[in-house]
């Protein structure tokens, strides 16, 4: 396969309190800078494969710093924060969590201990990004919209005809006031409540 310009990726992110640095590696990249054995704890999200990417985290506080290995990504990862209140976000510092979406999953890190919360497969296919909704997660994966609590419960999903990937660059979902407005690869629109029942107009 050709390489991909998000075949390394890095950023970092701060809060108050903390600041995480992420270094990406996919299975597909040609240069391996990430060494699993350096690291204080190692988190394995599937079994190992074939086609398994991998990523570095680093947090600090004013106190410590300590580095974390996260094996076994499976699917594609875009590493991005929100730029603007009304995008979407694939890394977040949420008090002391750090959540992510990484192609299959999507996690929840106690960054004071670093140990997993959470992790989740809520899709049939690759999660891209999440939402802020009220005080959940709106994470849209490549089938489903899917609601989530902080404690890592499913509230609810919706689907459609098709997938939640639009061709023309337009924003797959709108939050509004009272509502969720979505958008397909075809571009056929939809609005839900924040109950994930379909409005009819």
């Amino acid at each position: 396969m050709p390489k991909t310009s998000f075949d390394i990726q890095a950023l970092t992110i701060s809060s108050g309190k903390w600041t995480v640095t992420l270094n990406y590696e996919s299975w597909n990249s040609p240069v391996k800078t990430v060494n699993t054995d350096e690291s204080d704890t190692a988190m394995e999200l599937s079994e190992k494969g074939e086609w398994d990417s991998t990523l570095k985290v680093d947090v600090s506080d004013e106190h410590h710093k300590r580095t974390c290995i996260v094996t076994g990504i499976q699917g594609g990862t875009y590493l991005h924060e929100k730029e603007r209140e009304a995008e979407g976000q694939s890394v977040k510092i949420d008090k002391d969590n750090l959540i992510l979406s990484l192609g299959l999953h999507f996690i929840s890190v106690d960054l004071n201990n670093i140990s997993l919360n959470w992790k989740l497969e809520p899709d049939t296919a690759e999660v891209f990004e999440f939402y802020d909704l009220e005080h959940d997660y709106l994470l849209r994966g490549e089938v489903g919209i899917h609601r989530i609590d902080k404690t890592g419960n499913v509230k609810w999903t919706f689907s459609a005809a098709d997938i939640w990937v639009n061709m023309e660059g337009r924003p797959e979902i709108e939050i509004t006031e009272n509502s969720i407005k979505l958008l397909d690869f075809n571009s056929d629109e939809y609005e839900i409540d924040f109950n994930g029942k379909e409005i009819k107009n």
